[in-house]
């Protein structure tokens, strides 16, 4: 069996499907979905999948069938050459009739967004910027008048102003109409990014409208492109989710919208089972199929198990190139920002609880709303729901509608690498964000007087804020302490005293507090429940954690763990040493008077 080459590697990839052809990269034919959108008659279309799930390479084809334009010698380009053997070649003539047949505006907003509005301007002039420079013949062209001419100009200068810049789509279309008597194909990727960053942002800065500038800008934007445009051929927008409250896509004569909870012939941008199963086979990795499909998959769309594409080929370049296991890995979260997870566990207390079950294997019952707006994050907040099943950080295992013929559906977690992602969040949350932000002086205080009944108070009120996504072993509740009393003392963790190392030491101006953490695991407390059928939960928590306790205070005792610290630490005259034993969200505290 002959040895196939290697995928290229990412960087050396690029987002256009003529490129991606002429270097020979393994291939998977989603140019169905040419045919899908002539014959389904939309000449609007509104297509939402997550991120990284291929939207950018589908317009890049999209733009390769369409697109008539001339090559440097002033011929006409022919991409037929790149369709040949594919399934678009497969269509009528009368699909096939559309090939290289309009002049194409192809422009990206994915990196339009920022802290202020001016910003935001000056990002849509370089993404018009970009649009333009495919079609410089324009600024020569005759058939512009000359103040046509120098609006022009200003696109390519990036000085248009803020009309210019709304009325650019219709501008455009219309100077190509007149210049090659085609009509036009405008596409639009991610349409929705300055839209999600704005409302991100205005949460966090209460007074800021940045998002109803955002919306006021886009929205024009769009609409002078695709609202009563005659010059219009097709027009095809991607996003993560359709924004349908912002007057964005009012009066677009009835766009196509596909978002992941339509039914569509095929998934034209997700990679499906068989799809995958073919790709292993080829590279000879059908033996690590569990794996991809335990990271990628779990997505469900028109009825069939969809994977995540982009991390998938990326998990497969590292196999085909030797990375072993850390090819398996979260690639979501090494490509842009998780900001809406951050902001929900920041500012939705309320569901963390709710995130922390799913995350363990949970579902939960949520309301879908289909008529979303960025603004709802804010005004109606169970909206989030919909927002993680539109943006891919959950799925919808069932869809069904409750008793007031509303829509809802049953959600879970996709796949590890999403799990992953929303730890890394969740830990975010809970070690920068609320353990930074405890007030510490009651604790310090309660430990500096030997009040052990306020001490563990106060570490049962952190316990209750924290969410039982975490693995409740000794290393997280370690890191909890270290954490809390960092904010106001000197602590040394592990370092070397007496005859060992004790947990954490805690230096006050003129005292030392000395702590040794014991943990009962949430497995170890199962063992002893089933060792006991008969007895108490409580009393079984009890025990364990007394057990613990008399462990922790004899290690302090025996190794002499405060005489050391006491001959080591000058500036502290007096050390408290304490047992603090943990078992899921409770804890308790014992005093330890070492001989």
């Amino acid at each position: 069996m002959s040895t196939p080459e290697k995928l290229i590697p990412f960087r050396a990839q690029s987002e256009s499907f003529t490129v991606f052809k002429d270097e020979g990269c393994y291939y998977v034919d989603k140019t169905g979905f040419i045919r899908h959108l002539i014959e389904n008659g939309d000449k609007i279309c509104v297509c939402t999948r997550p991120r990284r799930f291929g939207k950018t390479l589908m317009l890049k084809t999209l733009k390769a069938f369409f697109e008539f334009a001339y090559d440097r010698e002033g011929n006409i380009v022919d991409n037929r050459r790149y369709f040949e053997g594919l399934k678009v070649m497969q269509s009528s003539d009368r699909v096939l009739a559309h090939m290289g047949q309009y002049p194409v505006i192809f422009l990206s907003l994915k990196d339009v967004k920022g802290d202020s509005y001016a910003l935001i301007c000056d990002q849509m002039r370089s993404a018009i910027y970009q649009a333009c420079r495919e079609h410089l013949d324009l600024h020569q062209n005759q058939s512009l008048l000359p103040g046509e001419q120098a609006e022009f100009q200003h696109y390519l200068e990036k000085t248009p102003t803020e009309s210019e810049i709304m009325g650019f789509l219709d501008s455009m279309s219309a100077w190509l109409n007149r210049t090659t008597h085609r009509k036009v194909v405008i596409l639009i990727d991610e349409y929705d990014v300055p839209l999600q960053q704005a409302a991100i942002y205005d949460n966090h800065h209460p007074g800021s409208n940045l998002y109803e500038s955002t919306v006021r800008l886009v929205g024009n934007f769009i609409s002078a492109g695709f609202k009563s445009n005659d010059n219009l051929a097709y027009g095809i927008i991607t996003g993560c989710m359709r924004v349908a409250k912002e007057s964005i896509f009012t009066g677009m004569n009835n766009p196509g919208v596909i978002t992941v909870l339509d039914g569509i012939p095929d998934e034209f941008w997700g990679f499906t089972e068989p799809e995958v199963k073919a790709m292993l086979a080829y590279y000879g990795l059908e033996d690590r199929y569990q794996d991809i499909e335990a990271w990628y998959d779990g997505y469900t769309y028109s009825g069939r198990k969809v994977f995540n594409p982009w991390s998938l080929l990326n998990a497969i370049r590292g196999l085909v190139n030797g990375y072993g296991n850390d090819a398996i890995q979260p690639y979501w979260v090494m490509t842009s920002s998780n900001d809406i997870i951050d902001d929900m566990i920041d500012s939705h207390p309320m569901y963390r609880e709710a995130l922390a079950k799913l995350m363990n294997g949970d579902t939960k019952r949520v309301p879908v709303y289909k008529d979303l707006s960025y603004r709802d994050l804010k005004t109606r907040p169970d909206s989030i729901w919909s927002f993680l099943l539109f943006t891919g950080y959950l799925k919808a295992v069932r869809i069904m509608r409750n008793s007031d013929n509303l829509l809802e559906a049953e959600v879970a977690i996709p796949n590890a690498e999403i799990k992953s992602v929303m730890t890394s969040a969740m830990r975010h949350w809970w070690n920068d964000i609320q353990l930074r932000c405890y007030p510490a002086q009651t604790l310090i205080k309660a430990m500096t007087s030997g009040d052990i009944e306020t001490l563990e108070r106060e570490l049962r009120i952190v316990l209750n804020d924290s969410t039982s996504v975490f693995d409740y072993n000794e290393a997280f509740y370690h890191g909890m302490l270290v954490g809390l009393l960092g904010n106001v003392t000197r602590v040394r963790s592990n370092d070397e005293y007496g005859e060992g190392r004790p947990d954490i030491v805690a230096l006050t101006e003129d005292k030392g507090i000395l702590i040794e953490v014991k943990c009962v695991t949430p497995k170890a407390l199962e063992q002893a429940m089933k060792s006991h059928p008969e007895a108490d939960e409580f009393d079984i928590i009890d025990a364990c954690v007394a057990t613990k306790l008399d462990e922790a205070a004899k290690q302090i005792t025996d190794r002499k763990y405060v005489r050391a610290v006491l001959r080591d630490e000058p500036t502290a005259r007096k050390v408290i040493a304490y047992a603090i034993c943990f078992c899921k969200k409770w804890c308790a505290a014992r005093r330890v008077q070492p001989d």
